[in-house]
C-alpha cells in the first residue's frame, strides 16, 4: 500500500473536496455483481458531464450517496478515458481521489498515474514520483513509462541514461521497452537509430509489434525515404493485418512529398480496417485529407462520421471546422459552425475562435467584433481570442483597435499570469518604433491595469520619450508608485526627460538602485545629494 502517496493525494486535493476518512474505502460491487460495461459507462456519462465545471469529486460523492456500486474497475475505466482524450487532469483527479480514501493501486496503475503526472505537473514531478515509490513499484512496467516520460519530453541523454541502468537491472527484453526506446529516438530526433534497434530487438528474441512498425514507419518518414516506409508495411502485411494508423502514417508521409494520389488510396484502405466507433480515427482521415488538399474527401468522412454517432462532440466539430479553414471552404465552414450552435452540450470556446480567425482573414471585421463583442458579454471569450484580435489589429497597424482589446483583456481572460511575454514585446516595439508616446502610455497603462508593468515597458517609454524630444517629469515617481527599477545604464535617459522630477524624487526618497553610471564615473547613489545633478 502506498501510504505516502495518498497521504499526499490528500494534500493534493482542495480543502473541500478532501473526502472524510473511512476504513470502508469505495463501496465495491460484489463479485456476483460485477458492474457491467453498462455501469461503466454510466460513470463516465455523470462525470463527462460535470468536466467544465471541474466537480467531478463531488458528482462521485453524490454516486456514493445514491448508495449505487462503485468499484476500482469502474472509476480506473473513466480514467483511461479522460486520458484517451487528452483529459489529463481529470484522469489524475480520479486517482488523487481513489488513493485518498485508501485504494490499493497495482504496478500498473501506478506506471499510468507516473504517465500523468509527467504530463501535467512535469518531468521533475514524474522523477519524483518515480522516486517515492517503494521497490515493489519499480520495476519493469515504472521504469519503461518514465523512459517514456523522458522521451515525451524530449530528454535524450537522461532517456538514454535509464535506459543503460534497465539493461544493467536486465529489464529491457521487453517489447514495451523496446518501443519507448524508439519514441526517444524518434521525438529527439535521431530517427537513424530506429531501424538498427528494430534488428536488435529481433535479434533478442523480440518481434515487433503493430506500435514498432507504426514508429519505424514514422521514422523512414522522418528521413524522407517513402520507400523503406511502403516496405514496412508490405512486410507488416505478409504477416499480420495492418492497422488503420500504419495506413495513416503512410499517407502523411506521402502528403508531405505531395503524392496526393497514393495519399487518398492509402487513406482509403485505412477506412476499411478502422473501428467505425472509434472517434478518433474519422478525426484522423478528416485531417489527413485536408492536408491532401481534397475537399470532397473530407465532407464524405464528415457524413460517416456523423452516421456513426448519434451525436457529434465539440472535438468533431473542431477538427472538421479547421479542416474547412484549411481548405478555405468558407460556406461550408459558417454552416458547420451555426451547426454546432444549435446542437452543442456545453460551449468551448476553441470552435469560435475558429469561425473569428476566418471572418478576420476574409476581411469581415465586424462579424469578427461582433463575435468577440457577444462571447465577452458572455464569459466564454478565453486567452487564444485575445491573442487572435491583438495580433491581427498589430498586423494591421490598427492601433486603437488594438489598444481596445487590451483594455478589454480583463473581461477576455479570466485568471492570472495569462498575459503573453512576447506579444508584449512586439507592442512595445511597435510604438517606440512608430515614436508614438501617446499610443505607449495607453499601452503602458493597460499593462498597469494586469499587473505586467515592468522595467521593459518603463525604458521602452522613455526612449520613445527621448526619440520625439518630449519631457515627463511625472514618470521617476510612477516608477515608484509601481516599484520598478530600471537598469543603471537607463538613468541618464530618464534624466533627459524628467530632470526636474528626478530631483524632486531625489530630495525625499532613496533610489533603489545600487550603482549609476554618471559622467564615466561611479557614483554610488544609495543617498544621493543634490550636486549628482550638477553637470
Amino acid at each position: 500500500m502506498l501510504r505516502a502517496a495518498a497521504t499526499a493525494a490528500l494534500r493534493r486535493l482542495p480543502q473541500s473536496q478532501a473526502p472524510r476518512r473511512q476504513a470502508r474505502g469505495l463501496q465495491y460491487a460484489s463479485p456476483e455483481r460485477r458492474p457491467l460495461d453498462g455501469a461503466r459507462w454510466a460513470l463516465y456519462a455523470r462525470l463527462s458531464a460535470h468536466l467544465p465545471s471541474g466537480g467531478m469529486v463531488e458528482e462521485l460523492g453524490r454516486w456514493l450517496r445514491e448508495r449505487r456500486p462503485l468499484s476500482e474497475e469502474q472509476v480506473l475505466f473513466c480514467v483511461r478515458r479522460f486520458r484517451k482524450f487528452k483529459q489529463n487532469k481529470h484522469a489524475l483527479q480520479l486517482m488523487d481521489w481513489m488513493e485518498a480514501r485508501g485504494v490499493n493501486l497495482e504496478l500498473k496503475h501506478h506506471a499510468l498515474r507516473l504517465d500523468l503526472v509527467s504530463k501535467l505537473n512535469g518531468i521533475h514531478a514524474a522523477e519524483e514520483y518515480f522516486g517515492s515509490l517503494p521497490d515493489i513499484f519499480r520495476s519493469k512496467q515504472t521504469y519503461s513509462t518514465l523512459l517514456n516520460c523522458y522521451a515525451e519530453h524530449r530528454m535524450a541523454e537522461k532517456g538514454l541514461e535509464l535506459y543503460e541502468n534497465m539493461k544493467a537491472m536486465n529489464i529491457v527484453s521487453d517489447i514495451l521497452v523496446y518501443n519507448n526506446l524508439m519514441c526517444l529516438y524518434l521525438k529527439t530526433d535521431q530517427p537513424e537509430k530506429i531501424p538498427t534497434t528494430v534488428v536488435k530487438m529481433q535479434e533478442s528474441g523480440i518481434q515487433p509489434n503493430k506500435f514498432s512498425y507504426f514508429v519505424l514507419t514514422e521514422s523512414y518518414i522522418m528521413m524522407n525515404d517513402i520507400e523503406s516506409a511502403e516496405k514496412v508495411l508490405k512486410e507488416l502485411q505478409e504477416v499480420n493485418s495492418v492497422p488503420w494508423s500504419l495506413y495513416a502514417t503512410l499517407a502523411n508521409g506521402y502528403n508531405k512529398l505531395q503524392q496526393f494520389d497514393k495519399a487518398e488510396f492509402t487513406l482509403k484502405k485505412a477506412e476499411e480496417v478502422l473501428d467505425k466507433h472509434d472517434v478518433f480515427s474519422w478525426h484522423c482521415l478528416l485531417s489527413h485529407y485536408a492536408n491532401s488538399g481534397n475537399l470532397s474527401e473530407v465532407k464524405r468522412i464528415w457524413e460517416s462520421l456523423k452516421s456513426a454517432f448519434k451525436k457529434c462532440t465539440n472535438r468533431s466539430y473542431l477538427v472538421m471546422l479547421k479542416a474547412l479553414k484549411k481548405l478555405d471552404d468558407f460556406d461550408t465552414l459558417q454552416q458547420i459552425f451555426q451547426e454546432w450552435e444549435s446542437s452543442h452540450e456545453h460551449y468551448d470556446m476553441k470552435i469560435p475562435n475558429i469561425i473569428i480567425q476566418a471572418y478576420l482573414d476574409k476581411g469581415m471585421v465586424d462579424k469578427a467584433e461582433a463575435m468577440r463583442q457577444t462571447t465577452m458579454a458572455q464569459d466564454h471569450s478565453n486567452y487564444r481570442t485575445f491573442c487572435i484580435f491583438a495580433e491581427f489589429y498589430l498586423e494591421k497597424s490598427k492601433m486603437n483597435e488594438a489598444l481596445q482589446v487590451w483594455k478589454d483583456a480583463k473581461k477576455m481572460v479570466k485568471g492570472q499570469d495569462w498575459v503573453p511575454e512576447k506579444l508584449v514585446n512586439r507592442y512595445l516595439k511597435h510604438f517606440e518604433d512608430s515614436k508614438d508616446v501617446d499610443g505607449m502610455e495607453t499601452f503602458c497603462e493597460c499593462l498597469k491595469n494586469l499587473g505586467r508593468l515592468d522595467a521593459e515597458a518603463y525604458e521602452a517609454l522613455i526612449r520613445t520619450y527621448i526619440s520625439v524630444g518630449r519631457t515627463n517629469p511625472s514618470i521617476p515617481q510612477r516608477m515608484e508608485v509601481d516599484r520598478v527599477d530600471i537598469r543603471p545604464e537607463m538613468f541618464e535617459s530618464l534624466k533627459a526627460i524628467s530632470t526636474e522630477g528626478v530631483e524632486r524624487w531625489f530630495s525625499g526618497k532613496p533610489f533603489q538602485l545600487e550603482v549609476l553610471e554618471m559622467a564615466g564615473d561611479e557614483i554610488d547613489v544609495k543617498q544621493p545629494t543634490q550636486q549628482h545633478f550638477k553637470h
